[in-house]
């Protein structure tokens, strides 16, 4: 099974009941970002999303879909309500991937989208999380992009897509939403590893509730 990331596994210790839930969806991103990674090979980087894309929308568990990650998603509580947000996540990492370099705006949009408002959205809140979701996902994108004009766009729509009010969200998520908006509207990006001073502006996030 693939493993949490140290930042992954505080923000999971603030995640209460939906922590297995929390647990799985990062999972499922880490398993994208792995696959992003392959950008030398981007043909081969999309059969793999494929790969998940196909078992995700197979109404079924299917043999050919099986894994220790798939299954545990497959058996999340409401998959069939979740599931277009796990698919959202996989096709925002395809926009990543599949970018040719035309129109960055897009692809950062479609990316944050579809990686952070999946992810946010797959929780189940009541409340439209997209634009938290995609700032958290650029803020993240940013801190690990060694294109440094792209890390510094991303960081730019971020701030853009943070000007709105804050919405409710679960402990958790306000957590990662709070960290992320208060760099961007600095024009950073988020380090590429758990710092201690982002570890202790998580445990004051959790303590304050943002």
């Amino acid at each position: 099974m693939t493993a949490v990331s140290p930042l992954q596994r505080v923000l999971l210790a603030a995640a209460g009941a939906m922590r297995d839930r929390a647990s799985c969806l990062f999972v499922l991103d880490n398993v994208c970002a792995q696959v992003a990674r392959m950008v030398h090979e981007p043909l081969m980087a999309q059969i793999r999303l494929a790969w998940w894309r196909d078992g995700l929308q197979a109404d079924t568990a299917l043999a050919q879909h099986r894994s220790p990650e798939m299954d545990a998603l497959r058996a999340l509580s409401g998959f069939d309500h979740v599931r277009p947000h796990l698919i959202a996540m996989v096709d925002g990492w395809e926009a990543l991937i599949l970018f040719d370099g035309s129109d960055t705006d897009a692809m950062l949009t479609a990316f944050a989208r579809g990686r952070g408002g999946g992810l946010f959205a797959a929780f189940g809140t009541a409340v439209d999380t997209e634009a938290s979701g995609a700032v958290w996902a650029l803020w993240d994108l940013a801190g690990h992009l060694g294109d440094e004009a792209l890390a510094e766009r991303a960081v730019a729509l971020a701030r853009e897509m943070a000007t709105g009010p804050r919405v409710p969200l679960p402990r958790m998520l306000a957590m990662m939403a709070g960290v992320a908006r208060s760099d961007v509207r600095r024009g950073r990006g988020a380090p590429p590893d758990l710092t201690p001073r982002l570890y202790l502006r998580l445990l004051r996030a959790q303590l304050i509730g943002r």
